[in-house]
């Protein structure tokens, strides 16, 4: 998982940073540096996002429908 590929999911799922910071538990300003390649992403927040991006994204069809 790459790092557009992390904003582009965020964005298409109509999240925000902060949202997404909230429930990783890191900060808003961490996770922007997360996106912006500022900062290596630690595997285990990868493994997050990798294991929830489905969960997601059907999160989000359902708040927006």
């Amino acid at each position: 998982m790459n790092i557009q590929r992390i904003r582009d999911l965020r964005e298409d799922s109509n999240y925000t940073q902060e949202y997404i910071a909230k429930l990783l538990n890191v900060n808003q300003r961490t996770y922007s540096r997360y996106e912006n390649g500022e900062h290596a992403i630690p595997l285990t927040i990868l493994s997050f996002l990798q294991t929830h991006k489905k969960l997601l994204q059907r999160m989000s069809t359902l708040i927006y429908c």
